[in-house]
């Protein structure tokens, strides 16, 4: 379980240093910006997760969670493109950010996965 973390920690610092290639590329700080919804995106599925053992349903507070969560996902790569369209960076930052959101949020939704599997057949004992 210790090479896992030390696994995602990695994969994570990658996809960070894509978007800090992206700033230097684009000679400008805004790429970074998406960074804010990388550390933002898995909370409101976390938060509102249906925490009642008892009943199997989703809940209205569940959704909204997910949709909170699909809202950061997609704003952590429209950013960049709207920054692309409208010049203030160049495709080669774009291809930056981009590669550091697919590396970042691939490695949150496998974490993610790779933790809950592992409760999963704790709690099936």
């Amino acid at each position: 379980m210790g090479h896992d973390i030390k696994g995602f920690s990695c994969a994570f610092a990658v996809g960070l240093l894509f978007n800090i290639l992206a700033c230097i590329v684009s000679h400008s700080g805004y790429p970074i910006i998406v960074v804010a919804s990388y550390f933002l995106a898995p909370f409101p599925n976390i938060l509102c997760r249906n925490r009642d053992s008892f009943s199997s349903e989703k809940g209205t507070f569940e959704d909204i969670g997910l949709f909170l969560t699909g809202l950061f996902i997609t704003s952590g790569f429209a950013i960049p493109m709207i920054l692309a369209h409208s010049d203030i960076i160049s495709g080669k930052a774009l291809a930056f950010s981009m590669a550091g959101g697919v590396t970042v949020y691939a490695t949150i939704i496998t974490f993610l996965w790779f933790f809950n599997r592992h409760n999963d057949e704790d709690n099936n004992w």
